[in-house]
């Protein structure tokens, strides 16, 4: 991959899962670090969602390997925001992620 490619920038966030003392569990995002990716439409259509249709997009995603990242993760970049469904690494070789977006709706 080349590095021109890599030309939007994005923050890492990670899930972050916890327990309150009366039981109610929580779900909330804390950063992991920015880098640059490559963002590529892949489909978009309509999906029904709580009654309704609802736009849905979805992205293949490049960036530069780091261990530790996989489906669940949000990336965002500016007022966009990718929900990761899956990660790889296409070649095995530790060189870049291959990641299956959704985009949320902002």
């Amino acid at each position: 991959m080349r590095a021109g490619r890599l030309n939007v920038p994005v923050v890492l966030l990670r899930p972050v899962h916890s327990v309150e003392a009366d039981g109610t569990a929580s779900l909330t995002y804390a950063e992991a670090g920015a880098d640059f990716a490559a963002v590529a439409l892949k489909s978009q259509g309509e999906a029904p969602v709580a009654g309704h249709l609802d736009g849905v997009a979805t992205h293949d995603i490049r960036l530069r390997y780091r261990a530790g990242l996989k489906g669940g993760w949000k990336l965002v970049s500016g007022t966009r925001i990718f929900r990761l469904l899956s990660v790889n690494d296409p070649d095995g070789r530790y060189r870049e992620l291959r990641c299956a977006a959704e985009e949320e709706a902002t």
